[in-house]
């Protein structure tokens, strides 16, 4: 099925199972709609057990690669949204699939803030940062090597208190992270200290590379001046591994900044994986090696190894069809075959360039193919392809060979 067509489809499939007098399910309780799971481990450093929920890619069950892995704080409050927003960006070509690790709150001031002199008595349990971080480094990033295929970037996403933990991160243990999205960050903490100390903290750090997204919304000079403050002193660091951004954004609030925020911070650190049309094209006219060498380029630039997506090697085998190139179109279809064998979809596109060339046998067998694997979870290519297996058992019955 062509790309972009499949996520339309599953888009009304998983509409359709949240509304009610659905075709099918009267009488009968709906299909649970899932987007995560949940996970836990007991912390020494916290003393405590912390929850996390989940979000794994699409293709984390169809095959082997390791992913970026997205750290987001107050999990429990913007996990839903944001996986709508990596999955969405995911689908459009514009940020890799990326594994979603939320951290919900036990103690949010205590984590989330570091020491103060200023606060002190109006948030008594505040300070913990150092600890945290101390938390995330000794025990929740192993667990989470140790459990999920993890590659070796790490993005981290916080609001209000979480962009202040943000950049206690950045300042002081700039390693742990690759790239922050760092939301209406409270940076007026402790009078103001993370934006005083940062030129001296980011020059111990001279091999410092990273990627910051800042943006702040309508919400006072309280919070957009030290937000902007910081970002110049990150534009003047002269560090040429720092790649830094702020923007301001007048039509957003404290509450409404993480959505869009999160948006276009993921789309900015993953700026590289956009390919326009004239750029796609060339890559396509050049073949799936062009391709390969594209996705080798950007391992380089983000510091671990990205595979070809299967998405974008079953468009390139339409565009060989769209073109009149039917021999073309089928080694790219096979390619995505041999690469990703479990996944419904490159069959039925296999055998669409089969039909398409007149090969009618070779296309039931990968329709066929298509619906055995698709079948068992529900993948919603498995319809059209016994459609268009039905379709091609007819012709070859009626001697259409």
């Amino acid at each position: 099925m062509p790309f972009g067509s499949r996520w339309t489809l599953r888009s009304a499939v998983l509409l359709g199972l949240l509304l009610p007098g659905t075709p099918g399910l009267q009488g009968q309780a709906p299909p649970a709609l899932v987007i995560g799971q949940r996970d836990s481990l007991v912390s020494k450093v916290m003393g405590e057990e912390r929850k996390l929920l989940i979000y794994l890619p699409d293709g984390y069950a169809r095959g082997k690669a390791s992913y970026p892995v997205i750290y987001l704080l107050d999990g429990d409050g913007h996990f839903h949204h944001t996986t709508g927003i990596i999955r969405f960006l995911t689908d459009q070509g514009r940020m890799p699939e990326a594994i979603l690790v939320a951290i919900p709150n036990t103690d949010r001031t205590r984590d989330l803030t570091p020491v103060t002199t200023v606060e002190a008595a109006q948030f008594p349990t505040a300070g913990g940062a150092q600890r945290f971080l101390r938390f995330m480094r000794e025990e929740l990033f192993p667990h989470v090597e140790a459990h999920y295929r993890s590659a070796g970037l790490r993005v981290l996403i916080g609001h209000s208190f979480g962009g202040l933990f943000a950049v206690e991160a950045l300042e002081t243990q700039p390693e742990m992270f690759q790239a922050y999205v760092v939301i209406s960050p409270s940076l007026w903490w402790n009078g103001g200290e993370l934006v005083r100390r940062a030129p001296d903290d980011l020059k111990r750090h001279p091999d410092l590379k990273a990627r910051v997204y800042m943006a702040t919304g309508d919400e006072g000079d309280h919070m957009l001046a030290g937000a902007r403050d910081l970002a110049a002193v990150l534009d003047s660091a002269g560090l040429p591994g720092l790649h830094a951004h702020f923007q301001f954004m007048p039509n957003e609030d404290h509450g409404s900044n993480p959505h869009r925020t999160t948006y276009d911070g993921l789309e900015w650190v993953f700026a590289d994986f956009r390919l326009k049309e004239p750029e796609l094209v060339a890559l396509f006219e050049q073949g799936v090696a062009a391709v390969d060498r594209h996705f080798a380029q950007l391992s380089a630039s983000y510091g671990y190894s990205i595979t070809t997506p299967e998405a974008l090697i079953n468009r390139l085998g339409y565009y060989y069809l769209q073109n009149g190139k039917g021999d073309l179109a089928i080694a790219a279809f096979q390619e995505n075959v041999h690469r990703f064998p479990k996944s419904a979809n490159t069959y039925d596109s296999l055998g669409d360039g089969y039909a398409q060339t007149g090969r009618l046998q070779e296309a039931a067998a990968s329709y066929r193919k298509a619906v055995e694997i698709g079948q068992p979870t529900g993948d919603p290519v498995v319809p059209f392809s016994r459609g268009k297996l039905v379709l091609a058992e007819r012709k070859l019955a009626a001697g259409n060979r």
